[in-house]
């Protein structure tokens, strides 16, 4: 008899087709085959296959002091960090969301480290979290390692939109059974789908989490923005969301949850933030409480260079113009990228889902051996249920004609 020597609560742990356990394959299958395409992993890369770097970025790490690389960070993080993180995710709408929000920046590792403390610290063990049904895979071991689970909804309705009804629905019969809801939302840019939820679509599940708390049921919204900087529509507008936060409910708390990895291409220095919101201090007050004690239980403290570069770079407006400059180069890579796509689709009568930005585009199928029908021509993509993901931030232009035709051939 095998001796078992974890405990009951983890028997169950196993990876189930790990996105970046699949990336390593297809980039040992490039070291060996030219004509391998990978576009499984969700980095930025340039068009030689040279990973997306911002020059700035490269500059501030150069040039950093031995305190500012090497010192433990503080679990509260800089105020360069917080203050600037809030300024840059919420833009125009800071000053407007600091005059009706209580607020705190928690520096985590990454955007994982946000949704994965926020799973843990919201929910009650054995509840579900509601979700679409198209989701980041890696949200299932997030609630498995909460000793919770996820509920989903169908996450498109008619022409494709957002499905409102659907969220409504599931929404209110999960916060009756559970007497407690929690909502995870990634947009703008869905990941893997590439959908942006409409301004009416956000109002509707404002006004469904303000009816459920005014049933005297605690209600969280966790919105993943890990792909706010790379939506297709112009910069100067990818804050408006944002605005209909005012019309929250005094008991709601809200979390956003920032990626320093996608923002900033800072993959391997896991730097992000878990930002909450509340109308109410004493919800806020409880946010921080847990908050800062998850940190330091789970993880002690962020990377120091990396809340150090970012920090630099929110408050000194010589590095932010820089920065800025930089990220409208990293987006018209991957506008042009989904353009080609979209245009060799359309050639090719290949029916994709809508997208409006992100790292990825993805499509409907039906075929159960998608997988390995597609890295027997040697293309590699993420397999979902009933969906393919395509990460065009690492796919160059001259591969698009040849992939999309692949893709037809087994979709």
């Amino acid at each position: 008899m095998q001796r078992q020597i974890v405990g009951k609560h983890a028997e169950q742990k196993q990876l189930q087709s790990n996105i970046l356990q699949i990336s390593q394959e297809a980039k040992a299958m490039k070291a060996k085959y030219d004509d391998v395409i990978d576009a499984t992993v969700g980095m930025l890369h340039h068009e030689d296959g040279r990973v997306f770097k911002f020059q700035v970025v490269e500059d501030l790490l150069q040039n950093l002091t031995d305190s500012e690389m090497y010192a433990y960070a503080p679990v509260r993080g800089t105020k360069a960090f917080s203050e600037g993180a809030f300024d840059w995710v919420f833009g125009p709408y800071s000053d407007l969301i600091r005059q009706h929000f209580f607020y705190s920046v928690i520096p985590t590792t990454g955007g994982s480290g946000a949704i994965s403390n926020s799973f843990y610290n919201f929910n009650d063990f054995g509840q579900k979290v509601l979700i679409p049904n198209f989701y980041w895979t890696p949200y299932e071991n997030f609630a498995f390692e909460a000793n919770i689970s996820l509920k989903t909804f169908l996450m498109y309705g008619d022409n494709n939109q957002f499905n409102v009804q659907e969220f409504q629905k599931n929404a209110r019969e999960l916060a009756q059974e559970q007497k407690r809801l929690c909502v995870l939302l990634n947009d703008p840019c869905n990941n893997p789908t590439g959908l942006c939820m409409t301004d009416t679509d956000w109002k509707e599940v404002i006004k469904t989490l303000n009816e459920i708390s005014r049933e005297d049921i605690p209600v969280v919204l966790i919105q993943d923005i890990a792909y706010i900087d790379y939506q297709l529509k112009p910069a100067e507008f990818s804050r408006d969301i944002f605005k209909i936060y005012l019309d929250l409910d005094p008991e709601i708390l809200a979390v956003v949850v920032f990626s320093g990895s996608k923002t900033f291409s800072m993959y391997g220095f896991r730097i992000g933030a878990q930002i909450g919101l509340s109308k109410s201090k004493d919800v806020l007050d409880q946010f921080i409480r847990v908050g800062d004690y998850s940190v330091r239980a789970r993880f002690s403290s962020v990377s120091q260079p990396g809340m150090n570069v970012i920090g630099k770079i929110f408050t000194e407006e010589t590095y932010r113009t820089r920065f800025a400059a930089e990220l409208v180069e990293a987006r018209q890579l991957l506008k042009d990228r989904a353009a080609l796509f979209v245009q060799e689709a359309d050639k090719q009568q290949l029916e994709i889902l809508p997208y409006c930005g992100g790292f990825f585009i993805s499509i409907v199928t039906h075929n159960p051996h998608i997988f390995q029908d597609l890295t027997a021509d040697h293309v590699y993509v993420i397999a979902m249920k009933n969906l393919i993901r395509i990460a065009i931030s690492s796919s160059n232009l001259k591969d698009i004609p040849k992939l999309v035709t692949i893709l037809k051939k087994h979709i």
